[in-house]
């Protein structure tokens, strides 16, 4: 295993503009805490609007920061029903493999 990632589902009654307003807020307490620079490094987020997903990348200790603060974040939000979260692991072929 390489690594790790957190992917998020949120219910259709979430409106995605507010996801992304809170996930904004997790990414400034989480620059509060570890800076920015390691921030802008070791912080890896996607967002997919029209599949209504989130992913945070959990490979750093940055990553899993945010995935936390985030998680907790939509969860006082929006409440425990509103979204679903899985941890998704990342591997990758051993080199000279085909894929």
């Amino acid at each position: 295993m390489i690594g790790s990632r957190v992917r998020f589902d949120f219910n259709k009654s979430i409106p995605m503009s507010e996801v992304e307003a809170t996930l904004r807020l997790a990414l400034l307490a989480v620059q509060s805490l570890h800076g920015e620079d390691r921030l802008r490094l070791e912080a890896h987020v996607s967002m997919n609007h029209s599949r209504r997903m989130c992913f945070v990348d959990t490979t750093t200790e940055v990553g899993r920061t945010l995935a936390l603060i985030f998680a907790g974040y939509i969860r006082r939000e929006f409440g425990d029903a509103a979204y679903g979260m899985q941890t998704l692991s990342l591997t990758r072929s051993p080199a000279g493999s085909a894929p």
